[in-house]
């Protein structure tokens, strides 16, 4: 029992890290994109920011959280 509510605390905990990660990364691709390129030169010509990749992620995120909202397995 111990382990089963362990387990769905990591879960819980993973998804809201990702879903933390993906507004600050739509946040930085849409408002911010500017300052990220002019502050990290060598990274943001390896890793530019795109809005599309960004939305992509976050709402793969979202429905990551749907999936576990309908399984009972978030909050």
């Amino acid at each position: 029992m111990l382990a089963m509510m362990l387990c769905m605390t990591l879960i819980t905990l993973l998804f809201l890290l990702l879903l933390i990660d993906s507004i600050g990364a739509v946040i930085l691709t849409w408002f911010g994109s500017s300052w990220y390129v002019h502050h990290f030169r060598t990274l943001s010509r390896m890793f530019p920011p795109a809005k599309g990749w960004a939305a992509w992620y976050f709402i793969l995120i979202l429905l990551f959280g749907a999936y576990l909202f309908s399984t009972g397995s978030l909050f």
